[in-house]
């Protein structure tokens, strides 16, 4: 038996030994890479494809989108994390992530039979949660809670924290585009054609209103303040989301590439990418005073690593994502299974071991040389 089988058997030895888990809501057993047993809302779409790499059944996948859904209110919100952790997180919404779980479980399994009415439904009361609800703004964009809202937990230099509800994010509005265009890739499996023709419309006035946020001088895109119509000047890894959505224009993405990604005064650190340029204030490796959830600042998160990797590739960036896919992967064969790592020292942070997202590292060789993309929407 090889090293990387080796790998793989005892990733998944930790995966089924630690990961699998009961809501007592529901009753419904679902996957969560955390040791305090909570399920996160963009967590459980990558962990999503390391239980399908693992060959397993998308059953704790179905069940986590089902665990969200019902929890959901009339109005089409859920609250980000079950359980809740604390009255402000369980008034922030969940990222816009559960459409584009459910159509890799649709596409995986090739049977809609779980895409039911109802949680069809569900799933369309979200996303217009987030387009048409209380946290878009004037000029067509969706905006984060605060800080913690994000996922990228104390990057309160570009959100604030807790209901500060100003911030118009870059990678926000991306993600809503690709949940847009899975929510029309389910109306077309499911048979309905004006939804089709309603999200796929969503997900390019969306595109559109995502142009406003590129900064020409800077070659970036950045947040901006619904407040003041300012655009926030914190250069983070969340605005290479325009590339995983195909937002940008194929000038912007060179732009991009070349002047932060793989620039080493910027997110090219020993161990890339980090979250936070090198060139922000912010840019630091350990929390201070004030600093809500974990670290990311001078740190590597592995699912972006993972979709700033398939964004490289979608815009024929081979050799960078080629890059970006061994160094995660050796860095953390390395390092170990953490929950983050820091990107200068190259340390592990966080949970030890943990088996959630960051597992995803392990794939990426393969799915470069495989030419594989989990996450396509096409």
């Amino acid at each position: 038996m090889d090293s990387s089988q080796k790998n793989l058997e005892r990733i998944n030895s930790m995966m089924k030994e630690k990961g699998v888990l009961t809501d007592k809501g529901t009753g419904l057993q679902y996957y969560t890479g955390y040791s305090y047993a909570t399920l996160y809302d963009w967590d459980q779409y990558f962990e999503a494809i390391i239980q399908s790499y693992m060959g397993w059944d998308m059953v704790y996948a179905k069940n986590a989108v089902n665990i969200f859904l019902r929890s959901q209110r009339a109005d089409g919100f859920i609250g980000r994390s079950v359980p809740p952790g604390g009255e402000f997180e369980a008034g922030e919404m969940v990222k816009p992530f559960l459409a584009q779980t459910a159509y890799f479980i649709c596409k995986k399994e090739k049977n809609f039979d779980w895409l039911t009415e109802k949680n069809y439904g569900g799933l369309k009361k979200a996303v217009a949660y987030w387009t048409d609800g209380p946290g878009k703004s004037e000029n067509g964009l969706s905006v984060w809670r605060s800080g913690p809202h994000t996922g990228m937990d104390n990057q309160h230099e570009r959100a604030g924290k807790w209901e500060a509800d100003y911030c118009e994010g870059a990678d926000l509005n991306c993600y809503l585009i690709r949940e847009c265009r899975a929510m029309a890739k389910l109306a077309e499996m499911t048979d309905r054609a004006d939804d089709v023709s309603f999200f796929d419309s969503a997900a390019d006035k969306l595109k559109l209103a995502v142009q406003s946020l590129w900064h020409e001088g800077d070659g970036i895109f950045y947040d901006r303040d619904r407040r003041t119509g300012e655009l926030i000047k914190v250069k983070y890894a969340g605005a290479f989301a325009a590339l995983w959505a195909k937002a940008a224009t194929p000038e912007q993405a060179e732009r991009m590439v070349t002047g932060y990604i793989t620039n080493p005064n910027e997110f090219w650190r020993a161990f890339p990418l980090s979250v936070y340029a090198a060139s922000e204030p912010g840019y630091r490796e350990h929390r201070e005073d004030g600093d809500l959830g974990c670290n990311w600042r001078a740190n590597t998160w592995i699912p972006v690593n993972y979709y700033v990797f398939q964004g490289l590739r979608s815009y024929g960036y081979n050799e960078a994502a080629k890059l970006l896919a061994y160094m995660t992967y050796e860095a953390v064969a390395e390092i170990g299974d953490r929950e983050y790592y820091n990107s200068d020292s190259r340390t592990g942070c966080g949970l030890d071991p943990f088996w959630g997202w960051s597992l995803l590292a392990y794939f990426m060789p393969d799915e470069f040389e495989n030419g594989c993309d989990p996450t396509s929407l096409g």
